[in-house]
């Protein structure tokens, strides 16, 4: 997972991406955030049609964890709705100021903006707390972690759960 979202994301190579993410889903086909992040990459690499049947299984598996944000963003892909894609644009300029330019506050700002229309972003609520730590604000981050780790559980994401359970267990 990490690699492909460093493909898409840092270095805004998604057919790299996109290789990184089918190998995810050949060892654990409904990945929640494998299958999401795929969809995008796709989508990136301007190959729509083959990213809608994703959008689809998308949907049917946010509706199935009751993740109703998720699931009307997957529907926004699909209809090629500009609220989706804003947001789309709004995740990357977060990204961007994370990763790219280091400057974590431009990243929360960005990141809140996503939350605010969808609390539920899977992706949103990893990066928020992400960039609250390396912004120094680790309590503020804490909430946003244990909601990540209730996520990544209910969506059988053993990885994401891992990591937000490190950052708990590293955080007062």
């Amino acid at each position: 997972m990490k690699a492909g979202l460093e493909a898409l994301q840092t270095r805004h190579d998604p057919e790299t991406a996109i290789a990184d993410f089918r190998k995810v889903l050949e060892h654990t086909p409904d990945h929640y955030g494998a299958t999401f992040q795929l969809a995008a990459a796709l989508e990136a690499a301007g190959r729509r049609d083959e990213a809608r049947p994703l959008w689809e299984k998308m949907v049917a598996m946010a509706e199935s964890h009751q993740d109703t944000e998720t699931a009307a963003s997957a529907r926004a892909h699909l209809a090629g709705d500009a609220a989706g894609a804003s947001e789309a644009v709004t995740m990357q300029a977060g990204l961007d100021a994370l990763y790219q330019r280091h400057d974590p506050a431009e990243a929360i700002v960005q990141f809140r903006k996503v939350l605010e229309h969808n609390p539920t972003h899977y992706g949103a609520t990893f990066q928020l707390a992400s960039a609250l730590d390396a912004a120094g604000k680790r309590a503020e981050a804490r909430p946003l972690w244990e909601k990540m780790l209730q996520m990544a559980e209910a969506s059988k994401d053993i990885e994401t759960a891992d990591k937000a359970r490190a950052r708990l267990h590293s955080t007062p």
